[in-house]
């Protein structure tokens, strides 16, 4: 029974980039002196807040996360539904601001693997390819965040939505909600009110996005993207 549970360990941490890479041997002796918490969160419960400090990793084997994130004066609200395999904001755990920046539901009961942050810090100084994966996962935030301002300026106001949302994402795929009201977004696009209603109507003529009162539902992020 102890040998199953290794191996379906095992299998989980590799569905984590993280782990990728790693050998049987090394995950052996991983699971034998790293101290995993396993946490289930029913559907519903808060997994984390905004704000709260980030000094564990966790990642989700099961499951699918609700993350809201407000607008730095709440003035507006997004809404991503993020499902396993997922690994909760790893690049808060080290840095200048070590908290979260979302607010994390279980909109259905999800199954985490938690770790120390000092358990992290011991997996990166005896294991090169844990170490690398984390110098690559977090040089990768900065490189997206890096490249962001130079691409190229939306051509007319549909684009400017698309890029509105799209900049806003966590991950560029899936069912997307925004709770925001018109004359707010008008002052993020910089433009008329009116416009912008226009421009949303048209979206939603293509299919690719539907409107009720004071909220945008996008079906499939991938495909508002295209």
């Amino acid at each position: 029974m102890e040998r199953l549970y290794e191996i379906q360990l095992f299998r989980k941490l590799l569905q984590f980039p993280l782990f990728q890479g790693m050998s049987q041997d090394d995950l052996t002796k991983i699971v034998g002196y790293v101290k995993f918490d396993f946490i289930k969160v029913e559907r519903g419960k808060a997994v984390m807040h905004e704000n709260d400090i980030c000094d564990h990793l966790y990642f989700m084997l099961n499951g699918i996360l609700e993350v809201r994130t407000p607008a730095s004066d709440h003035g507006y609200t997004f809404v991503e539904h993020i499902h396993a395999p997922y690994t909760i904001q790893p690049e808060r755990i080290f840095g200048l601001i070590q908290h979260y920046s979302h607010d994390f539901m279980a909109e259905e009961t999800c199954g985490f693997v938690r770790i120390d942050k000092e358990e992290i810090l011991k997996l990166s100084d005896n294991y090169f390819i844990f170490k690398l994966n984390l110098l690559n996962l977090l040089s990768r935030e900065v490189q997206v965040c890096a490249r962001e301002p130079w691409k190229s300026v939306p051509k007319n106001l549909e684009e400017r939505i698309v890029r509105f949302i799209g900049q806003r994402c966590i991950r560029p795929a899936g069912r997307k909600e925004i709770f925001i009201k018109m004359t707010r977004l008008a002052e993020e696009l910089n433009d008329s009110r009116l416009d912008v209603s226009i421009a949303l109507n048209h979206l939603q003529d293509k299919g690719l996005i539907q409107l009720s009162r004071g909220k945008i539902t996008v079906p499939a992020m991938e495909d508002l993207l295209k």
